[in-house]
């Protein structure tokens, strides 16, 4: 459809457009929660921000027609078009940001599905989900219950008794212990449809929309007015800092692409304090990549960390079955019939005598 030419080809251009710039989105999404706990928080170094200069620059055009994508972005234009588009309200500005929105909230849902994959299969494997487990062993023994203990096992009661509307409240709200709902879910082999559908309700219809909403009107011309007022009425010094840095931001967001492409020079002249302003601009502009580059590691490492921990944990579990198998015996153990079932993948050094000895005693499988 690219290189066939007829009087289709500009349609489809335009559609492989909107599909690319919407799956760019849902493609943030999964990267927000695919990381078991530690995922890139793409919501405030991407979506946010796109919501935020969308704003920004409806306020200062005047109006919302305006392109979000392409060569001629944020770029408020002349003519009788601009003069006919609809003012900058709310509602025009979350119009413009809704689907992004919405196709980031869907890439989180789709995100939520590894771990309840997961647990699925280990409960269908009969080992169940050993957290759960182990908290339950704890509570019913009498033994102290941390915080965090006691909120992990009323997620798991409370998401085991509502089925989806449990889910959907958690889906709903920020709450950085839902990978718990879907590994919940999976334990206790909830249909798929009722887990999925709860979580995508919730993401990206619900919560996207109030984040969404959120940052539209933090940024809104009436609510910045509002912030400046009362810290006007608190702190003059605090005033006069907030508003220095709001038209710092707002020129960083591409207040001058109303009157089309500026160099730097040309630019500092409309920012307050003209090349001083600029150099402000770049230092907190290296402070955020600072930042974005600090989180981008701590994914990888806590990614790193995650497959580290399920690796330990098969070891271990490799381990027990094997002092099992060992103790069930009612002779003596070599070190030789050992190495003899174990796989070559397994360090074996906690299971084996020191080199050239061999155990004189039988391993009994309550003592393992």
């Amino acid at each position: 459809m690219h290189f066939v030419s007829g009087p289709h080809i500009e349609k489809f251009h335009q559609l492989d457009a909107w599909v690319g710039w919407h799956s760019y989105w849902v493609m943030l999404g999964v990267l927000s929660s695919i990381g078991l706990g530690a995922g890139l928080h793409t919501f405030v170094l991407f979506l946010g921000p796109h919501i935020a200069r969308v704003t920004l620059t409806a306020y200062e055009c005047a109006h919302t027609a305006f392109p979000v994508r392409g060569p001629n972005a944020f770029q408020c234009g002349t003519g009788a078009a601009a003069a006919a588009a609809a003012p900058a309200t709310f509602s025009a500005i979350l119009g413009m940001v809704i689907f992004e929105s919405l196709c980031w909230g869907a890439g989180t849902a789709i995100g939520e599905l590894p771990p309840y994959f997961i647990a699925r299969a280990a409960s269908a494997a009969g080992q169940g989900d050993i957290e759960y487990q182990r908290l339950r062993r704890k509570a019913a023994g009498g033994g102290s219950l941390s915080v965090k203990d006691r909120a992990l096992l009323s997620i798991y009661h409370l998401l085991h008794r509502f089925g989806f509307a449990g889910i959907l409240v958690f889906a709903a709200i920020p709450n950085p212990l839902f990978d718990l709902a879907g590994i919940t879910c999976g334990h206790f082999k909830v249909p798929f449809w009722t887990f999925f559908g709860a979580t995508f309700i919730g993401k990206s219809l619900v919560k996207s929309s109030i984040q969404t909403a959120v940052v539209i009107t933090a940024f809104s011309k009436e609510m910045i007015a509002m912030v400046l007022s009362f810290l006007g009425h608190v702190s003059p010094w605090a005033h006069d800092l907030a508003e220095h840095l709001l038209r710092q931001q707002a020129a960083a967001f591409g207040g001058s692409s109303a009157h089309g492409d500026t160099s730097t020079n040309e630019r500092a002249e409309h920012v307050p304090g003209g090349s001083e302003s600029v150099s402000s601009l770049s230092l907190l502009g290296s402070v955020w990549n600072a930042c974005v580059s600090i989180m981008l590691i701590y994914f990888v490492i806590s990614t790193l960390e995650t497959f580290a921990q399920s690796y330990l944990a098969e070891v271990r579990s490799w381990g027990q079955n094997q002092l099992a198998k060992v103790g069930s015996r009612p002779r003596s153990i070599s070190s030789e019939s050992i190495t003899a079932v174990a796989p070559k993948s397994l360090p074996l050094s906690p299971l084996l005598p020191p080199s050239g000895q061999k155990s004189s005693t039988a391993i009994k499988a309550n003592g393992a």
